[in-house]
């Protein structure tokens, strides 16, 4: 056993290190590595240093916007940990938040969304890291915070953080698995891996190892791997190189190496026989899943696998989707290629209708395997696949944090060469169709495979059954591996010639230069707003009809008709068969797709600009000239119906259809999920679709948005075609006359044995407004539960450890209809009742005494500050300017509204809290434990808790 543990974990290679001054770190930082951009190639130009202490920087200097990205990645995942002791360098992803010795607790995140920026963390099986997105003048404040973690943690490392940290994470782990298939992950690695292999435990680990662990295990944890020898600092965005490399060298510089870490060496196993396994859970539809054992990242085997897999399963030309989706044998199949640093998982899930076996599944599976081997794919088929992955590596120029990501992941796994998005494009470019049969026949056909069954629990269907929580099985629970080399393992603390305690002086902010744009309107009705952007390689359209769910009625147009509307643009036009459709979008490298939801129906168009024509030939087809026909709806409809049905078991979106439905009542689509329910969507029929479409698509109610390297004429003539589009005459309902609630209630939706409760409380608000209530409502919520250092998740999550997360928002209404003010969370379930005192209670500490001084000054810094994330990537660009159009607004209305921020007084925040704050008045939804909780819940005073099934439906009864 011990043996068959070890032979899978790297060498430990521990180096003792004495404590090291500046002086005897003295070396000249390296120049490694510099690229430039080149003419007709797709790279990303960075330099790349090496410091005397070990530490990597990279920097990728764009000066388009102001702003930078830094990414501190530490070359340890799970693969690091040892058998018995998991989830240690997911852990230490959320202790690096909680202060170190120069940065008080919580502060990294009060400093970077103070500036406005954004940050987060991130941990895999190979790697860990650390990130955020700020304006360009916070750079060296920036670099001072991950310097101090990284170098001056371990003082600041304590019981209590540690034990507040252990609640968190646990909570993380229950959150992720009370869901549909939350648990696959974890069984799957289990399954397919052998016992000691670096995959074969979770990456959040297991809870035992979690409650097992001390706080001196951690902390040799991160002594071994988190020194700047086995760290990448990645600086990309508008910086000049030389001077971050000085600020890197001061900050980053004198803190000593850590023990060397050996590469690890891709443990090479294979299955001696298929393994099977079924889990029961509480879901609807079952599922399938075949894995084969492949390759790690960057073996050249890894681009014909990733083909491999688009050609079984990646549109609808494929076999899987017309052996499985189109024969209606499965409502899902998917087929993909996921590969790590260790290894490759070729992985195929299919999740089918509720009657059919998984011995079936398995055997059409096989059977399509082999029908594939024998008529193989055209070489047009495989040029379209490769062009689907070529556009995606495209997206990687589209911001500065996906180009970071990107030059760090290929330095760690290919360190010795220089390697950019021109190798990686070549890579697949050069796959040929000998390459694809030879993996499939290599790695696939006859190959043994782990089979991961999930099915519903029969138990769940008789009368007065019990969900039971899902337990991890450990295999390693009785297992001490040795620790003695790690904690042998001494801190030794920085010896800098600058003093820590003095912050860096931050310049001032360089101005934000918001997308110029131009607007114009058809003659029938349609408004064009547009800008360019010469960083994207490809254009994006938006487009947007207003309408949507708000056209339905729930009998001549039954709630879900707009979904399923807009799902049905995809499907065959006049001209092409849906598969025909898609066929020709992949071959030009472009994608459209639409959808309905509740206030518009919506289309996405990404496009290169010299396929411009073409794009807007088959645009035409799907918006104007939708073939509507039978076999595609009762196809879709059919695999729709069933994920209806499959909505009862996620306690999220349970919460979500009760709680619309309280606040706006039953009998209008504002009370309703987008889907509607179960019996609602079965109402739908084709005529229903058709006549939707017939009656509410019309260019008076369409937007749309344009980004990207093409002029203003140039759109007008490739958008000529809908010059003929017939205007309606219609104008959008409103609806009014919704329940009134005169005291707070709790509605209770039962989950037997949940170890969560979904909570998601609030009261109707206020529709849209640049300026007014809506903004200001915004502004004074921002310290409640606005952002990660909000009262809320301070005390809910980090000194209580009931949650993982819990925030508060105001969603404005559709058009000129109220919207809604929430409080959201998963909390741990046998604090359900305490959670909800303690949220009123600081909803009501608030309300009467106010913000703070020192939390109005954070608040506007934050909210004024954010404007140089807002116009970075296509997206981002092109969310701005569908505000600006479909609210009316000008071009200055952020500076407007900066200037209104900045006039604020506590005394202004004070009093939006007593005018916009209702903890007397709330609507009280909670998923949990009926049977534990509702006693309890009753308890707090709220009155009689009313009980409504998994689907939201039933009589409500407001209690005056």
């Amino acid at each position: 056993m011990i043996k068959k543990v070890l032979m899978f974990l790297p060498l430990l290679g521990l180096v003792m290190l004495s404590s090291q001054s500046n002086a005897q770190m003295l070396g000249k930082t390296e120049l490694v590595e510099k690229v430039d951009a080149k003419p007709g190639q797709t790279i990303i130009p960075y330099s790349k240093y090496k410091l005397p202490n070990g530490l990597t920087l990279i920097v990728h200097e764009d000066k388009s916007d102001p702003l930078v990205h830094v990414e501190v990645t530490y070359h340890v995942g799970s693969n690091r940990e040892l058998p018995g002791r998991s989830g240690f360098a997911h852990f230490f992803e959320h202790m690096m938040f909680q202060g170190s010795e120069h940065v008080a607790d919580e502060e990294h995140f009060k400093v970077i969304q103070g500036a406005g920026g954004n940050m987060n963390g991130t941990t895999n099986r190979d790697r860990t890291n650390y990130y955020q997105t700020i304006p360009s003048n916070m750079l060296e404040t920036v670099l001072f915070l991950e310097s101090d973690r990284m170098g001056y943690l371990p003082n600041a490392f304590t019981e209590d953080k540690f034990e507040v940290q252990r609640k968190t994470v646990k909570n993380e782990k229950a959150q992720n698995y009370g869901v549909p298939y939350g648990f696959v992950g974890e069984v799957k690695d289990q399954l397919l891996y052998p016992e000691g292999h670096p995959y074969s435990w979770p990456i959040i680990g297991f809870t035992d190892d979690l409650d097992k662990a001390t706080k001196d295990d951690l902390n040799a944890f991160f002594l071994r791997y988190y020194g700047p020898n086995n760290a990448i600092v990645a600086v990309s965005g508008d910086v000049n190189s030389d001077e971050v490399v000085k600020l890197v060298e001061k900050y980053f510089g004198s803190i000593p190496r850590g023990p060397e870490v050996a590469k690890m060496v891709p443990p090479v196993f294979r299955l001696p026989e298929s393994k099977f396994k079924t889990e029961k859970d509480d879901i609807y539809l079952p599922l399938t899943m075949m894995v084969y054992p492949t390759v790690p990242n960057y073996h050249r085997d890894e681009p014909a696998l990733d083909i491999l897999a688009d050609l079984l399963a990646g549109n609808r030309n494929s076999l899987f989707y017309k052996n499985f989706i189109k024969a209606e044998n499965a409502l899902q199949a998917s087929v993909s290629h996921p590969a790590f640093e260790l290894g490759g998982e070729f992985t195929i899930a299919v999740i089918t209708y509720p009657f059919q076996t998984s011995a079936e599944t398995r055997k059409l599976i096989m059977k399509t395997l082999e029908e594939f081997e024998q008529n193989n794919f055209t070489e047009e088929e495989l040029e379209i696949s490769k062009e689907s992955f070529i556009s995606n590596l495209y997206g990687t120029l589209e911001s500065n944090a996906s180009k970071a990501s990107t030059l760090t992941q290929y330095h760690m796994l290919l360190p010795n060469k220089e390697y950019n998005l021109d190798k990686e494009i070549e890579r697949y470019r050069k796959v040929s169709k000998n390459d694809i049969l030879r993996v499939f026949r290599q790695y696939i056909k006859d190959k043994n495979y782990a089979c991961l069954i999930i099915e519903r629990d029969p138990i769940l269907d008789q009368p007065g059954s019990k969900k039971q929580a899902f337990t991890s099985f450990n295999p390693y629970a009785n297992y001490t591996p040795d620790y003695s080399e790690f904690k042998a393992l001494k801190y030794n603390r920085p010896v800098e010639d600058f003093d820590r305690k003095i912050r860096p002086v931050v310049p001032p902010a360089k101005p934000v230069v918001v997308p110029d744009y131009y607007k114009f309107q058809t003659e029938n009705g349609i408004k064009f707003i547009g800008t360019g952007s010469e960083q994207a390689n490809r254009i994006l359209f938006y487009i947007s009809i207003d309408g949507g769910q708000l056209f339905e009625d729930g009998k001549k147009f039954p709630f879900g008709t707009a979904f399923m509307t807009g799902a049905m643009l995809n499907e065959s036009t006049q001209k092409y068969p849906s598969a025909e459709l898609e066929a020709a979008m992949n071959k030009i490298g472009s994608s459209i797709s639409f959808s309905g939801n509740a206030g518009s129906i919506n289309g996405t168009i990404m496009c290169y600009k010299d396929k411009i024509k073409e794009t807007m030939e088959i645009l035409e087809q799907m918006l104007l000239f939708p073939n509507f026909e039978r076999t595609d709806f009762n196809l879709l409809k059919k695999q729709l119906s069933e994920s209806v049905a499959n909505q009862r078991t996620n306690p999220n979106i349970v919460a979500s259809k009760a709680f619309s439905k309280l606040l706006y009542g039953d009998n209008n689509p504002l009370g309703k999920y987008t889907t509607g329910n179960f019996n609602d969507f079965n109402k739908i029929t084709l005529e229903h679709v058709s006549r939707f479409y017939q009656s509410f698509f019309s260019p008076h109610l369409t937007n749309i948005v344009v980004v990207g390297n093409i002029e203003e004429n140039a759109v007008k003539d490739a958008f000529s075609f809908l010059k003929n589009w017939e205007k309606k005459n219609i104008t959008l309902p409103t609806f009014t006359n919704f329940p009134q609630y005169n005291k707070s209630q709790i509605f209770m939706v039962n989950r037997d044995n949940a170890q969560q409760s979904q909570i998601i409380m609030g009261h109707r608000a206020f529709t849209y407004d640049a300026y007014g209530d809506f903004f200001k409502a915004n502004i004074m919520n921002f310290v409640l539960g606005g952002n990660f250092n909000s009262r809320l998740n301070l005390t809910i999550r980090e000194d209580k450890g009931w949650t993982y997360g819990i925030n508060s928002y105001y969603t404005p209404g559709l058009y000129s209809m109220p919207g809604y003010y929430a409080i959201q969370s998963g909390i741990k379930a046998e604090k359900t009742d305490s959670a909800l005192m303690v949220i009123m209670d600081i909803m009501n500490n608030y309300k009467q005494n106010g913000i703070t001084e020192e939390e109005l000054s954070y608040t506007k810094s934050a909210l004024v500050s954010s404007d140089a994330l807002r116009y970075e990537t296509s997206f981002s660009k092109a969310s701005f300017l569908s505000t600006v159009l479909s609210r009316n607004l000008d071009k200055n209305y952020r500076e407007k509204q900066a200037q209104m921020i900045g006039a604020l007084t506590k005394s202004d925040i004070d009093q939006y809290a007593k005018n916009y704050l209702k903890p007397e008045n709330m609507v009280i939804v909670i998923v949990g434990s009926q049977a534990t909780l509702k006693e309890r819940l009753e308890g707090l005073g709220y009155g009689k808790i009313q009980t409504l099934n998994t689907n939201a439906e039933g009589k409500i009864k407001i209690y005056k």
